[in-house]
């Protein structure tokens, strides 16, 4: 979806007036200097733009916010080029992506997600996330216990059956996104803390007599 200056403020108004932020997909120079008129706290660069390291270099030289980074055919050289360059970025949520439509599931390479998760042991910045396009809210369950902190979902309003990503988007209209968000909630309670502690309802099954 393109936005024209008018439905932007729109949208930034709104945003502001229910207590929300938002962001969007930046492809090229033009559209980041459109962009940066209503300061915003977050862009995402997407997978269709890793090949263009320039103006990649040229928005890390630049925004010191934070940034979104889609990783979709994409190898450890492009981490490295992101982690070398994008030095001013307040943080980075590095999204693991496979960039297939639908992508199946034994191609998500949820590992990925957990060396985002221990790279931000040693920096910070680092957030690790999940950009889904698998079918269903497994694969991003899965990416919660992995250590996401962000997922990115298709969306959709009804059928969008001329789309590309129409068979991975949730549907908003009919519950699908409702229960999408309940299934991430629930992985988030079932990962629980990293801290080892006694639950509630732990016991132990057999009494031993101390005779």
């Amino acid at each position: 979806m393109e936005l024209n200056r008018e439905q932007f403020a729109f949208v930034d108004t709104f945003c502001k007036e229910i207590g929300i932020g938002w962001f969007a997909s930046i492809l090229d120079m033009p559209s980041y200097d459109f962009i940066r008129q209503f300061d915003p706290d977050m862009i995402k660069l997407p997978s269709t733009i890793s090949e263009h390291k320039d103006y990649l270099a040229a928005v890390a030289s630049d925004f010191t916010k934070d940034v979104v980074i889609s990783t979709g055919y994409t190898d450890e050289a492009y981490e490295s080029f992101i982690l070398d360059n994008f030095t001013k970025a307040r943080n980075i949520y590095l999204l693991q992506c496979t960039s297939a439509y639908p992508t199946p599931n034994e191609d998500t390479q949820i590992g990925v997600i957990r060396h985002y998760y221990n790279l931000a042991k040693k920096e910070p910045r680092i957030i690790p996330g999940f950009s889904s396009h698998d079918i269903g809210s497994l694969c991003s369950m899965m990416a919660v216990a992995a250590g996401a902190k962000m997922i990115e979902k298709h969306v959709k309003f009804g059928n969008v059956a001329w789309s590309h990503f129409d068979e991975v988007a949730i549907d908003l209209v009919n519950g699908d996104f409702t229960q999408f968000v309940k299934d991430v909630r629930k992985a988030e309670r079932i990962v629980g803390s990293e801290a080892k502690v006694i639950q509630a309802t732990e016991h132990h099954k057999y009494w031993v007599s101390p005779k």
